[in-house]
């Protein structure tokens, strides 16, 4: 089988994730709450996936996040390619666990920062970006974006290492 399909396969291992995640924020969507694993999804795919594979990875994984979200289509995608492209140009940042766990951290606190931005741009008229009750539901959803990362990052990992594996994708140490 071909390599350059991985990136595809990763994203049908990835998808029931993302899906239970987007599923788990519809049912508490009443609440106001919007969960995020997207960020978390691509740390272990930048490790092991060539550069331009990762960035396919990373855009499939945004889109597919945002596709029901109320967001400019592209901001989270732009972001997590930024990400992918950062992140595979420093693999030796994200080569042991702790590392891969500060860079899930960061990347799904920036997507979350980034939705949670772009969703007040387009509701300014009904809550001032600014305002106290903006900033406390953003960082309300920032802390769980960051449990989120951490809980989620290893179970996921696990599939995406597997994946990988299975459509013979090299190890880290041997990825270029």
């Amino acid at each position: 089988m071909s390599l350059s399909w991985a990136w595809f396969f990763l994203v049908l291992a990835t998808f029931p994730w993302l899906l239970g995640v987007d599923l788990l924020s519809d049912a508490l969507a009443t609440s106001g709450v919007c969960l995020f694993v997207s960020g978390a999804a691509i740390i272990a795919p930048c490790r092991r996936l060539r550069r331009w594979q990762a960035v396919l990875f990373a855009a499939c994984v945004g889109f597919l996040f945002e596709a029901l979200r109320p967001i400019p289509d592209g901001s989270l995608a732009l972001l997590l390619v930024g990400a992918a492209i950062y992140l595979t140009a420093h693999r030796d940042e994200i080569r042991d666990m702790p590392k891969m766990f500060w860079a899930a951290v960061l990347v799904n606190g920036l997507a979350c920062t980034t939705w949670f931005v772009a969703a007040g741009l387009a509701h300014l008229k009904q809550v001032p970006l600014f305002s106290l009750h903006f900033l406390g539901q953003w960082l309300v959803h920032l802390l769980l974006a960051t449990i989120m990362a951490v809980l989620l990052l290893v179970p996921l990992t696990l599939v995406q290492n597997f994946a990988m594996d299975k459509v013979g994708v090299p190890q880290p140490d041997e990825a270029t």
